[in-house]
């Protein structure tokens, strides 16, 4: 899927040799995510296929500007951790690291430095002393984050809009569920909210992909629009959706067969667009 989400990128316009690197990247972690949230099946096979394809496909829409590869690399991260917190592993210290990048580079996924950080100190094998401060400086971070989102004014503002690279626009949570349901179509809208509900299971990652959401939404409340985080967030319970979906069949080929058009009913309409408008122009973007 890694490989597909290039040609996809390529066949939407992208010609920028890093751009179509990163688009790769964060297509490949958004399916490993999905297969770490639902495991092995045909139908869960559908649902990781059809997520970074939707994602491209919606993110390379004109009406959202595009992503930047800075945004690229935040979905990748999101992806990678994810895919740690999900499998058991005699190191929790390594989703540490991409939680940590997701959250320098979009304040949508810093709380996924203490939920890592959660997982570390709970660990049961012995665990460095120092442990305790990763999920206190992942708390203290995501603080700051809400404390840049909401700001009007001041230096903790003028944080806001680098961190974002969106200048403020504030909206409601109302109009922000409104826009996005615009721009994602109101298929994927409702399979995006099925989605969610994968999500209700008492486990780190299921955790952690929930407060993304929330984090995707806080700042899209601040930036007046769904921004890439939200939309690749989007995509990811799509797919959960459709795994979901189709794994409610018994016959793995039956699953492969409803997995496969449910997807493509949910992907040809942002395809589309994508492809009538052409390749994508660039809007700037201040955080580069």
């Amino acid at each position: 899927m890694g490989v597909a989400s290039v040609g996809a990128a390529l066949g939407l316009g992208e010609r920028v040799p890093l751009e179509l690197v990163a688009c790769g990247v964060a297509g490949a972690a958004i399916t490993a995510a999905i297969r770490a949230l639902i495991g092995d099946s045909p139908a869960s096979l559908a649902g990781a296929a059809l997520a970074p394809l939707l994602m491209l496909a919606m993110l390379f829409d004109p009406a959202l500007g595009g992503a930047s590869v800075r945004a690229w690399i935040a979905i990748a991260a999101v992806g990678w951790t994810l895919v740690e917190l999900a499998r058991p592993t005699t190191s929790p210290l390594v989703a540490v690291l991409p939680a940590t990048v997701a959250a320098v580079l979009d304040p949508s996924f810093v709380a996924l430095i203490a939920i890592a950080g959660a997982r570390l100190v709970t660990a049961p094998w012995e665990r460095p002393r120092w442990a305790i401060a990763v999920p206190i400086a992942g708390v203290l971070l995501a603080v700051l984050a809400v404390v840049a989102c909401v700001a009007h004014g001041g230096a903790f503002a003028t944080l806001g809009d680098r961190w974002t690279g969106h200048a403020a626009e504030p909206i409601g949570l109302a109009r922000l569920v409104g826009r996005t349901a615009q721009v994602i179509g109101p298929l994927t809208a409702v399979a995006a909210l099925a989605g969610l509900a994968v999500l209700v299971r008492p486990r780190h990652a299921e955790l952690a992909a929930a407060v993304c959401i929330a984090g995707a939404a806080l700042v899209g409340m601040r930036t007046g629009g769904a921004g890439p985080a939200l939309i690749a967030l989007c995509s990811l319970t799509t797919g959960l959706a459709v795994g979901r979906f189709a794994g409610a069949i018994r016959l793995g080929a039956g699953q492969a067969i409803v997995g496969a058009t449910a997807g493509v009913l949910l992907l040809v309409p942002p395809a589309w667009t994508a492809i009538e408008h052409g390749p994508r122009v660039q809007v700037a973007d201040a955080s580069r």
